[in-house]
């Protein structure tokens, strides 16, 4: 008797998973994917147009970005705590925390930064007020705008000069 598991892959980290073991499916127009974590399906309903874009799996490379987002002054010793749990959140490459401020080197294809800053917020690392909240507001925009542009295909168009009328 041969049984047959249906294998399927993670739109966001390219994972390969046995459906009948994921325990995180989300459908979208008509589709349902498997995720292998809840961080990569709260990935994915962030920004599914862009993982359920038509590309292959070998065209997907890491979206680098850098922010510095500015915080409250706390002790070193949860600055410490944060900086170990935001390292540990899948995506984020680098972790620098100073006082009044955290850089993070992330991969937007892994993680965004709504999710950098719910991270922040549970790891006890408040975020400053309303001013830079804009900011984070505006970079949450721009970067739910970049992976738009990335998933959309480009016309044959878009790489010819425009035609000369005389």
């Amino acid at each position: 008797m041969n049984l047959h598991n249906p294998q399927s892959i993670d739109p966001v980290c390219l994972t390969k998973l046995d459906t009948s073991m994921a325990n995180h499916q989300q459908t979208y127009r008509n589709i349902t994917y498997h995720f292998c974590s809840g961080h990569c399906q709260e990935r994915f309903s962030e920004a599914p147009v862009f993982f359920s874009a038509p590309r292959r799996i070998d065209e997907r490379h890491p979206i680098p970005t850098h922010h510095r987002l500015r915080v409250a002054s706390v002790p070193e010793a949860i600055r410490e705590v944060a900086g170990i749990r935001l390292s540990e959140v899948r995506g984020v490459n680098s972790v620098l925390i100073g006082d009044g401020y955290a850089d993070i080197d992330y991969d937007l294809r892994l993680v965004s930064l709504n999710q950098l800053e719910t991270a922040m917020k549970d790891a006890g690392l408040p975020l400053k007020g309303w001013l830079h909240g804009l900011s984070r507001s505006l970079w949450s925009f721009v970067e739910h705008n970049e992976l738009e542009n990335l998933a959309s295909q480009p016309s044959p168009c878009c790489s010819r000069p425009p035609i000369r009328v005389r």
